[in-house]
């Protein structure tokens, strides 16, 4: 994802999440991946009522286990699926 795939997934998919679409003010959690810190980011995010939170590096092991038990497994397997 680069800086401008975050943009049109905050546009497209974030702002339709419930409480999105009446413009209520809302709590994004993110890694410190540079597309999820850049200043248009920042700026989209504010303009969606949302507040970025970026989880301090190394901490995403305790912070986001589902990234780790899922997300990690699920990569490698599509991974090794475009390897073949």
């Amino acid at each position: 994802m680069d800086g401008e795939e975050m943009k049109l997934w905050l546009e497209k998919v974030w702002s339709k999440h419930p409480g999105g679409l009446l413009n209520k003010s809302s709590l994004l959690v993110c890694d410190q991946f540079k597309a999820h810190v850049t200043g248009s980011t920042k700026r989209l995010a504010t303009k969606l009522k949302t507040h970025l939170t970026v989880i301090p590096g190394g901490l995403t092991s305790q912070l986001q286990p589902l990234d780790v038990s899922v997300n990690k497994p699920f990569k490698g397997f599509m991974h090794e699926e475009r390897a073949k």
